[in-house]
Formats: C-alpha cells, sequence, structure tokens
C-alpha cells in the first residue's frame, strides 16, 4: 500500500554543500521513496544543467 513520505534531502555536486531540496513523495516502501527522491534530484539538476546528488535523505 502507497504511503505520502515528507522528505528533505541535502543537495552536493560533490566539491560543494548546494543546498537543501524537500517535497513529498508516494511510495510503497522506504527504500524506494529514497529511490524516488535520489531520481528527482538528479532530473531536477539536469533540468538546471546543473550535476547535484542526494547525499543525505531524511524521510518522515
Amino acid at each position: 500500500m502507497a504511503r505520502t513520505y515528507h522528505w528533505t534531502a541535502t543537495v552536493s555536486d560533490g566539491t560543494h554543500h548546494d543546498g537543501e531540496a524537500a517535497g513529498t513523495v508516494r511510495a510503497s516502501s522506504e527504500a524506494e521513496a529514497r529511490r524516488l527522491v535520489a531520481d528527482w534530484v538528479r532530473n531536477d539538476s539536469a533540468r538546471k544543467k546543473r550535476t547535484w546528488t542526494a547525499t543525505h535523505i531524511e524521510l518522515a
């Protein structure tokens, strides 16, 4: 059964701490939620022509 997770993620380009991102995601497990958040950060960074990754993800 899908659950809504609220998340915050530390975002980095590998060299610098670039800030944080936050949002909600609907997933059936915590592992799936983390994967969806990491994918969202990568896609958002590509859209902005950056190379960000989520280095730390907190779910609530």
